[in-house]
């Protein structure tokens, strides 16, 4: 071959190899950011816990078609003591509770204050320990999840400025997880979108795509019941529970079926003090 008719092939070579190394090369690992997403959670989790705030929470019930036939909100003010959550409920239908309500609802608080101080040492430590197993159960959700399911790059999109990567996850043929209580991920499906910026999870959409059985057959979960969870970068890079929604057809016994329609809204997030247990506040968002 002539050196010229080479110079001339030589460009055409170059740019067809890159069209196919490049790709290869820009294709994240894909289990490796999910896995870094849950690293992120769980240290946004530790910094989380210094905040309070309010959610409100509507349920509501669904004819056959989907169609609201009533619905009832609840909002509670979330604060921390000693360490772990406590919820005290300052609205109902956003409408604030009256003086008789509010005043039961502060003796509840004071009762578990006092209850915590009274705690003796082999008290507090069974406490501490059943957290500690919850803790354990979570990383063992985890472990399940990234072994569960197949991910695939579902394309990338910026959700209120925050650029993501978009995870398609579906279950891997005939895969059992370990973990019982986690049998049923391999009835989901679902997508993730993660920040590219810092792995925190933007938000997340799940469906049951077959019937899913807990408690011995006692509650069977229908196909086509959906899960959407959404956060939201906060100031100081912490990423927060903005909303999420359950949408679901499930059947008690053999007989009674019921669908729901639940969803949590989150506000008036402020920085963890002593004092903030006792703040009464009104309707969240």
């Amino acid at each position: 071959m002539s050196g010229r008719r080479l110079s001339r092939l030589l460009p055409i070579a170059t740019l067809a190899w890159a069209a196919c190394a490049v790709p290869a090369l820009a294709q994240p690992d894909l289990n490796e950011i999910v896995r870094q997403a849950f690293e992120r959670d769980r240290a946004n989790e530790h910094r989380a816990r210094q905040y309070t705030f309010h959610r409100r929470t509507r349920q509501s019930t669904l004819d056959g078609k989907g169609e609201v036939k009533g619905t009832e909100s609840k909002t509670h003010d979330v604060t921390l003591l000693d360490g772990e959550e406590y919820e005290r409920l300052i609205a109902v239908n956003g409408k604030p509770v009256d003086a008789k309500r509010e005043l039961e609802e502060q003796r509840k608080l004071e009762r578990s204050i006092e209850k915590r101080r009274n705690e003796s040492p082999a008290q507090r430590q069974k406490r501490i320990a059943k957290v500690e197993k919850d803790r354990e159960e979570e990383r063992r959700w985890v472990r399940e999840i990234l072994n569960v399911f197949r991910f695939s790059l579902a394309g990338e999109e910026s959700i209120g400025g925050v650029p993501t990567w978009v995870i398609a996850a579906e279950p891997k043929p005939g895969y059992e997880p370990e973990y019982r209580k986690a049998r049923f991920l391999t009835k989901l499906h679902g997508k993730f979108w993660i920040a590219k910026s810092d792995y925190g999870w933007v938000k997340v959409e799940a469906e049951t795509i077959d019937t899913v059985s807990f408690g011995l057959f006692l509650v069977r979960l229908a196909r086509g019941s959906t899960f959407q969870l959404h956060q939201k970068r906060m100031e100081d890079d912490l990423w927060m529970m903005d909303e999420f929604r359950v949408r679901f057809e499930a059947r008690a016994g053999l007989i009674k079926t019921f669908h729901k329609e639940v969803i949590g809204t989150f506000s008036n997030y402020r920085k963890f003090s002593a004092e903030s247990e006792l703040i009464v506040g009104g309707e969240g968002k």
